[in-house]
């Protein structure tokens, strides 16, 4: 695992296709709009227009390239910038002996100025999942063999949501999705919690082939005892857990949520260090943890895996807006996870966005996804086929 790096660069995507919603966003006639990005209340997070993505390419010193991706659809010139910059300067020509001790060096540079999170470490993922990618590649396996023996020939999972802008046509959809794939899926809230309810009710009972649901309440039930009805609810109606009930800072409410009945609270995507994380799981505020892989990279997911694990907590990860090559890196660490039998969320809309410039190799079977034996991520970046997406 040591190497040098004879040079990084990132590079800012836009792919083409529907956005990101695919129609489920609701543009409130009031919210906030700029061309570039939209806000659906009573959701706070901001969403880009267009799908944008940073991609980074290392270069080790045998001439082994390797590419990663942040999770960063919002300003990822951002994470271009910090690789290009500072961090191509500090982490070229130097020797390193694992992706661990170059992670642990780039957090400590900046930890006393505060950039324990956001635009910086996600770059830091990023540079993370490419070294990766290129040792994989220079020791002939894919990545997930780097961490475990192989486990199983493909990785369950869920599909992230029934974007599409009518009921009828989510219900067309979950259709379609358990009769091609999977009989899995997650469904996103809006914070209205008797219209939630309604909603999750009636798509179960639309469609009974789909036997594993899930809810998604992107941080809106920030009221306890709103939060404490969702979840008992959500509890009643079998989901399989009820994601981000609360605000990403509250962990005392996120606690006290903890002592109610009902659906196992999950979350994690917020979270970009195994350190930020570690107030969480040690207080048992969190059943399933959920990192995104595109903001903490492999070295700080497994940390936090192994901080889970020693407290019997569940880990599945989070897969955000992102394109094939981060998708790649997240289902690859849920196949290193050996003990759990929880499927990974895929984003279906996002994959195989530019396949002249991104072709993966990971295919979908009603098995899941399956495990490619190709060495590193299992995505092949054509450099002149991909000129074209890139946003100088």
């Amino acid at each position: 695992m040591a190497f040098r790096i004879r040079d990084v660069r990132g590079v800012r995507m836009r792919a083409p296709g529907p956005d990101y919603w695919r129609g489920f966003l609701k543009q409130a006639a009031d919210a906030q709009a700029t061309g570039r990005f939209q806000f659906s209340p009573p959701w706070r997070t901001v969403y880009a227009k267009e799908v944008e993505s940073a991609l980074v390419r290392v270069q080790l010193a045998d001439g082994t390239v390797g590419w990663g991706e942040a999770t960063c659809p919002i300003a990822p010139e951002v994470i271009c910038t910090l690789v290009n910059g500072f961090i191509s300067e500090v982490a070229r020509h130097q020797p390193f002996a694992a992706p661990d001790t170059l992670v642990d060096m780039l957090y400590d540079a900046q930890r006393c100025r505060g950039y324990l999170a956001g635009h910086y470490q996600d770059a830091v993922a990023a540079l993370d999942i490419a070294l990766h990618d290129a040792l994989a590649r220079r020791a002939g396996c894919p990545v997930n063999e780097l961490f475990a023996a192989k486990a199983r020939a493909s990785q369950p999972c869920y599909l992230s949501g029934a974007r599409a802008p009518t009921r009828e046509e989510r219900i067309e959809l979950l259709h379609r999705w358990s009769a091609e794939a999977t009989t899995a899926v997650k469904i996103f809230l809006r914070g209205s919690l008797d219209a939630d309810l309604e909603e999750f009710t009636a798509l179960q009972d639309a469609v009974p082939s789909i036997s594993w649901w899930a809810g998604d309440a992107l941080w809106t039930f920030h009221e306890p005892a709103v939060a404490v009805r969702a979840r008992h609810s959500f509890g009643q109606l079998a989901a399989k857990w009820l994601e981000c009930p609360m605000l990403p800072e509250d962990l005392a409410g996120h606690m006290a949520l903890r002592e109610a009945p009902g659906a196992p609270i999950a979350l994690g995507e917020h979270f970009r260090t195994a350190l930020q994380a570690a107030p969480w799981l040690d207080s048992g505020a969190v059943q399933i943890l959920q990192p995104d892989i595109g903001r903490t990279g492999f070295v700080m997911g497994r940390r936090m895996l192994e901080h889970a694990s020693g407290r019997h907590i569940a880990v599945t990860p989070h897969m955000g807006g992102a394109l094939d090559v981060m998708q790649a890196a997240t289902l690859h660490f849920a196949a290193s996870i050996a003990a759990s039998d929880l499927p990974c969320e895929y984003q279906a809309g996002l994959a195989g966005r530019i396949p002249t410039a991104l072709r993966s190799d990971w295919t979908l079977g009603h098995d899941g996804l399956l495990i490619p034996e190709t060495p590193g991520l299992g995505v092949h970046v054509d450099e002149d086929a991909i000129q074209e997406f890139i946003v100088s």
